[in-house]
């Protein structure tokens, strides 16, 4: 389990820096060139406000498995809204993949899907990234975590 630290029986996702440090790296390096090239523009301070945006969010998203408690904690970006899905309501879990013009992966999501206290049909994201691979792993880590009694069909 790569994925995971482990601290008893609650188990935390570590930070997926994988699709992350390109995207805030650009706006970095954006941000610089910003400040050498044209100072006199907002431009530089668009950048370096969205570079800090990005590096809160990705520090602010997790994924909490507690075995105690039997529940999931997750919450995925900045604006996101934190969620607690216990096991007994999970249901299920789908590798969801978008492809621009049917080709190129452009994202990938792992989603929990599970019924609310009010008895509806919910999904919620757990993780996302730029490829499958990744996310596969992530699943396998969950799902050996949960082990046989939580064990769940998987769509994929």
């Amino acid at each position: 389990m790569k994925n995971f630290t482990i601290e008893g029986n609650l188990y935390k996702l570590k930070p997926q820096w994988g699709m992350n440090i390109p995207l805030i790296g650009a706006f970095i390096i954006l941000t610089i060139v910003g400040f050498a090239k044209i100072p006199e523009s907002s431009f530089k301070w668009w950048m370096l406000g969205i570079s800090i945006l990005l590096l809160i969010s990705v520090l602010s998203s997790y994924l909490i498995i507690n075995l105690d408690q039997k529940e999931i904690r997750t919450k995925i970006g900045f604006f996101g809204r934190a969620r607690i899905i216990s096991l007994e309501s999970l249901e299920d879990f789908t590798v969801l993949k978008t492809k621009h013009y049917g080709i190129l992966t452009i994202n990938v999501k792992l989603l929990a899907n599970y019924v609310n206290s009010k008895g509806k049909d919910k999904t919620t994201v757990l993780a996302q990234a730029f490829f499958a691979r990744p996310i596969q792993h992530i699943l396998n880590d969950v799902n050996e975590i949960l082990g046989d009694e939580y064990q769940r069909q998987t769509e994929i």
